[in-house]
């Protein structure tokens, strides 16, 4: 249980009478109740940004463009995002694509969003594509998607996850327990104390979703210029400092880089 500390205010009685408008006695017991998830509401930073990183190599690179039952992926994670409550895009990639992506999508108003175009002149890996969009990031955490993954999450329940847990940052990850192909933490809680070498016979087997939640703060160790990833310099030096959260996710997910994963993935999300 939180701990706990009485305080006396004084309020208007206008204001004092708004405020009796939400105790129902049940779901809002009383005054002190009332003002409690108010003051908490108020404060609850908003995530309304996203950035999907669209950068890197062939095919990786083209994926937002790439159909699933015919629709652009990227027109799928616009409608997500809208649906979740973001309301600002920032997509970083080369100038070919943003290109492309513009001359389909422009500035997002006709589909009720805001979309910005960054360019990389030359690849940064996915923490140097952050630090080169850094001045168009607000001072709220933001949503990082990866731009080659088609995915059920909910972001709503993923964003709220990691504002409860008030870490700086927070990776969707889907449990692979009897594969070790892939990448290994060792989780305390919720959250992630340390990644593991593929092979080793320890930890908890997880996909990285390419998904993230991630406070501002955590552009300033990123440094400028240079081509640096979250998942190998970033996200360690996060889990050592146990500061990094793993929101465990069961639903659909699909990185559609390989023609056998784009068909498997489009495939499932028409049923």
């Amino acid at each position: 249980m939180r701990k706990r500390t009485r305080l006396t205010i004084t309020l208007p009685n206008d204001l004092l009478k708004r405020v009796d408008t939400y105790v129902d006695g049940s779901t809002i017991r009383n005054r002190s109740h009332a003002v409690e998830l108010l003051l908490n509401e108020s404060l609850t930073p908003v995530v309304t940004q996203a950035v999907v990183l669209a950068g890197g190599k062939a095919p990786k690179r083209r994926s937002l463009l790439g159909l699933i039952n015919g629709q652009y992926l990227f027109q799928i994670i616009i409608n997500q995002l809208i649906a979740h409550g973001i309301s600002e895009v920032l997509v970083c990639s080369d100038a070919e694509l943003a290109s492309e992506l513009q001359s389909r999508f422009g500035s997002g108003v006709d589909f009720g969003l805001s979309i910005q175009y960054i360019i990389e002149s030359e690849p940064l890996g996915t923490a140097g594509a952050l630090k080169n969009c850094a001045s168009a990031i607000s001072g709220s955490p933001f949503l990082v998607m990866h731009g080659d993954v088609l995915t059920s999450i909910n972001i709503s329940d993923f964003i709220q996850f990691h504002l409860e847990e008030q870490k700086k940052a927070t990776i969707g990850v889907k449990p692979r327990l009897a594969e070790r192909s892939y990448g290994q933490v060792f989780l305390q809680g919720n959250s992630i104390i340390r990644f593991l070498e593929k092979g080793v016979n320890q930890g908890i087997s997880i996909v990285n979703t390419g998904l993230y939640v991630i406070d501002p703060s955590v552009l300033e160790m990123i440094p400028q210029n240079r081509c640096v990833t979250l998942e190998k310099d970033i996200f360690p030096k996060l889990a050592s400092q146990e500061q990094l959260s793993a929101f465990i996710f069961q639903g659909l997910w699909f990185d559609i880089t390989t023609p056998q994963a784009h068909a498997e993935a489009s495939r499932r999300w028409l049923q």
